[in-house]
């Protein structure tokens, strides 16, 4: 028995309150380690020496390495106090906040058995209500599409191949002007790059965070393009970028005039009495002069951007944000910006680039979710490099979705590839049918789905700038297969039947299994047909394809 793989982080990422009278306790240990495991508990803490009830807790899955074990505990009471007893064949240990013993000292638990004493119902962390049916396309504005004709600025053709510089036109009313396609598509949440004004063609060197960029439209035409997705049922979440700013923000601007005397001082990182820009004194985004990095930790700038994004949330009717560059904001700036667009839209999402280990920001204080880089490489491990075999990819998902809270990954933003990243199908060197895996895997994972702006038809690009090409209108150089197959899992998506954080993932011989509530996918990553049967059907399957079978709520339950 490997003692140190038992393993139970309590409070908020191992036990986690799903409502008012319902808690999600898991514990993790060796692969094989133990037959069975009992979770041992007094719903009220301070009845304890009064006896304790015992329940077998739930094996939800095995990843080879690590056994994972759940149960949910239900009750009047929210002050739950409770340990582990693990069993395997007639020997027993108890596991409590000491670690494992072979006996326990029940008269004593109130010094180490885990605890919940209290359940706020401000505290719990609740999935929006939109996010199990959420199709979420992510557009890069200035090259989605055009809507405002004769732009002089323009300085490459549509369908060149992009530079970091250079300028294509798409706006706004471009967007609006295609939500058509995006309607036939399956898609119900638009996902935009910054919109502010910018002297670039990302926007990410912000210059005025009150304002819509006039080569985008202006304001009229986020309000247009808001209210318009709105009316058919689209959700609309922007991106905030709050760790760095332009360097011709009036802010920074001011600092490089005054020093030590400008009011926005503390708003900047500056080594010295003033601003040098020859040799940059300051601290900024990654090795950009022009994007000096704002101190989130300054009590200015939390209150100026936490009530800009609460007016944003109100008087544009936003439906979440995606913050850029998160993991370098500070959690007191988190927890004010949640507050604040809380209070104007409970039902906004509230989401981080985050590329690393999540949880300390998705406790239900800070962020609902974020952008599961983890599943991107996870899918390139499996599909690209090959890495993994079903098995091996099945054990990735597993970790992957128990290192958060059932409530967050049925937010996480479960993605391909952005505006950041290679595209997955120049990955795949154009392999078309691997990337079909790659949609149906993030569409049957647990969480919100996100298309890259072209992928459905099959754009290629590389690392950026590769990656941000302008949308071929053409229809005829769309592959219209792989689009079909993106629409019927949109379909299978928005339609409710992958809802819910009910997963059961498995590998049966070469073929990876993902099951829900009411269908399971079946994938063969493989380069040879493959033959399964499952619950007396036989399954067929050629070479790097999937199947998808749908079925009613089963009865018993996989919940993790």
């Amino acid at each position: 028995m490997n003692q140190l793989a038992v393993v139970h982080q309590g409070r908020g990422i191992d036990c986690f309150a799903l409502d008012a009278h319902t808690f999600r306790i898991r514990l993790r240990c060796a692969a094989g380690d133990f037959d069975r495991v009992e979770l041992c508990y007094a719903l009220n803490k301070y009845e304890w020496h009064m006896g304790q009830q015992r329940t077998p807790m739930q094996r939800w899955g095995s990843d080879g390495i690590t056994d994972y074990y759940t149960y949910d505990l239900q009750g009047e009471e929210t002050r739950i106090a409770y340990i582990f007893i693990l069993h395997r064949g007639k020997r027993k240990w108890y596991f409590s906040e000491e670690g494992v013993s072979k006996d326990y000292d029940f008269s004593k638990g109130y010094y180490t058995f885990f605890q919940y004493p209290y359940v706020h119902d401000c505290d719990i962390h609740h999935t929006i209500s939109w996010a199990d049916r959420a199709v979420i396309y992510q557009i890069f504005p200035e090259r989605f599409a055009i809507g405002i004709p004769g732009k002089e600025y323009i300085t490459a053709a549509w369908d060149k191949k992009p530079t970091p510089k250079d300028y294509y036109g798409g706006d706004l009313p471009g967007i609006e002007q295609h939500l058509d396609y995006l309607t036939d598509l399956g898609v119900n949440c638009i996902y935009m790059t910054p919109v502010n004004p910018a002297k670039s063609n990302h926007k990410y060197n912000i210059m005025d965070y009150d304002d819509v960029d006039r080569d985008f439209g202006g304001k009229e035409a986020l309000i247009s393009l808001v209210h318009t997705a709105h009316q058919r049922g689209m959700k609309v979440m922007l991106d905030g970028v709050y760790n760095h700013c332009s360097w011709e923000t009036p802010m920074f601007q001011d600092v490089i005039k005054k020093g030590k005397e400008s009011p926005y001082w503390d708003w900047f990182f500056v080594d010295g009495d003033n601003v040098d820009l020859k040799h940059p004194n300051y601290l900024m985004f990654a090795a950009c002069p022009d994007m000096p990095k704002l101190n989130t930790g300054c009590p200015a700038v939390i209150e100026y951007f936490s009530s800009l994004a609460a007016k944003w949330t109100k008087e544009y009717g936003i439906d979440g944000w995606r913050l850029d560059v998160m993991d370098e904001i500070s959690y007191e700036f988190l927890r004010a910006f949640r507050k604040a667009v809380k209070a104007v839209n409970p039902d906004a999402v509230i989401l981080g680039e985050a590329w690393h280990e999540p949880a300390v920001w998705l406790r239900g204080d800070q962020l609902d979710s974020v952008m599961n880089y983890g599943l991107t490489k996870a899918l390139m491990d499996y599909l690209v490099e090959r890495k993994l075999d079903a098995a091996g990819m099945a054990s990735r998902l597993m970790r992957l979705y128990m290192r958060t809270t059932s409530m967050s990954a049925r937010m996480m933003l479960n993605l391909m590839g952005s505006h950041d990243t290679h595209r997955f199908l120049t990955l795949l060197n154009g392999d078309k049918a691997r990337l079909k895996l790659a949609f149906a895997i993030m569409f049957f994972y647990v969480g919100m789905p996100c298309i890259y702006y072209g992928d459905e038809v099959g754009m290629e690009g590389g690392y950026d700038p590769g990656c941000r090409g302008g949308f071929p209108w053409d229809s005829t150089k769309w592959d219209h297969e792989l689009r079909k197959a993106v629409q019927q899992l949109c379909l299978l998506k928005t339609s409710g039947k992958l809802s819910g954080d009910e997963i059961q993932i498995q590998s049966m011989g070469d073929a990876l299994v993902i099951s829900r509530q009411h269908a399971q996918l079946i994938v063969n990553g493989t380069d040879q047909p493959i033959e399964l049967e499952i619950k007396g059907i036989t399954h067929h399957l050629d070479a790097c394809t999937y199947v998808v079978t749908s079925f009613e709520q089963r009865k018993e339950s996989s919940i993790p």
